[in-house]
């Protein structure tokens, strides 16, 4: 889809219902997130969102939502190529300006503000905390510029600052599990084994991919490590590898294995009831989370009743992540024929 194939269907659509009218560009910039040229249609969306606000509320949403006349996510984006070019030291003033300004406008206020990525972070939150109903969705991915910011806080040894940089991050995603693996680092930084140790299991419960999930357990393989428990380290690291593959990971387990060896142990890959024992004796359930996995399933029920067969496709996928079974994929084919077919 063209910009101006987009604008055109939009400006149909329009009812001149100000809440209506924004509620459905909201809903349209969910839709088009997988398009090939998503970046520019939502900039278009955003555009046309923005000049159908009265004039003193333009005014006080670029106040908001620019800096120096740039749109915070431009801002963002100039600060992650900066870091992605190892530039730290320019990127830390662009964080800190960002990060400035979502604590005077959005941490600050009456509204609680969220940056859930899809819709399945969306209900994520709603189960694990059915009284909070109250909120409102963030104009962008503040968790996510947070994030980044912590990140080169710690890049620049300010151990501190990123800590409490981290924990606003999570404030605005809950329920995602990628904030908390930059807290892991720093506490592996810090050697911070108790916080290590917590933030892990917070961590593991909210994993909704089989990646994640890996790196959960490769951090906690560290933590045994550094604990002089190398029977469980081996057998967490070996569980990560069994998630995801790792040649990282592999070298760390070899590395285990011949620690163990030099003091006269041996190890073999261990039981079923073995590992379970290994998860209970640090307080983890072993993954994935048969809550996130029954809740990705109930979700794809209920979009396939409604015929939000795009939703149904999100959820399956989930599911998929989670439990690697073919099931779920086998469905999520099935959907993409039978829209093809019509």
């Amino acid at each position: 889809m063209t910009v101006n194939e987009l604008m055109a269907q939009i400006r149909t659509e329009m009812t001149g219902d100000l809440k209506k009218d924004m509620q459905h560009l909201r809903d349209i910039a969910e839709d088009i997130v997988n398009e090939p040229n998503a970046n520019e249609l939502s900039a278009a969306v955003a555009e046309y969102a923005f000049s159908l606000l009265p004039d003193d509320v333009r005014a006080n949403f670029a106040e908001t939502t620019t800096i120096d006349g740039k749109p915070l996510d431009q801002v963002f984006r100039d600060a992650l190529k900066l870091v992605n070019e190892n530039n730290c030291d320019e990127a830390e003033p662009l964080l800190a300006a960002l990060s400035g300004k979502i604590e005077k406008y959005f941490e600050n206020s009456d509204t609680r503000w969220f940056s859930f990525r899809n819709p399945f972070e969306y209900h994520m939150y709603r189960y694990f905390y059915p009284e909070d109903t109250e909120f409102d969705r963030a104009p962008f991915d503040f968790a996510q510029y947070l994030s980044l910011y912590g990140f080169v806080l710690l890049e620049q040894k300010q151990a501190r600052a990123a800590e409490k940089v981290l924990e606003r991050s999570i404030r605005f995603n809950p329920v995602a599990a990628d904030m908390r693996f930059e807290l892991a680092e720093l506490y592996k930084f810090s050697n911070n084994q108790e916080k290590l140790l917590t933030v892990n299991r917070e961590t593991l419960r909210l994993c909704t991919s089989a990646d994640r999930i890996a790196r959960v357990l490769a951090n906690m393989g560290y933590y045994c490590y550094t604990a002089q428990d190398l029977y469980s380290a081996a057998v967490f690291y070996f569980e990560s590898i069994r998630f995801q593959p790792s040649k990282a990971v592999e070298f760390e387990l070899q590395d285990v294995l011949k620690r163990m060896k030099t003091f006269g142990q041996k190890f073999t890959p261990p039981t079923h009831g073995q590992t379970i024992d290994t998860y209970e004796k640090y307080g983890l359930q072993p993954p994935p989370n048969s809550e996130l996995v029954n809740l990705a399933v109930t979700l794809a029920k209920s979009a396939d009743e409604q015929q939000r067969y795009d939703l149904e496709r999100l959820f399956l996928r989930t599911a998929f992540d989670l439990t690697n079974d073919q099931h779920f994929m086998d469905e999520v084919k099935r959907l993409g024929e039978t829209e093809a077919q019509n």
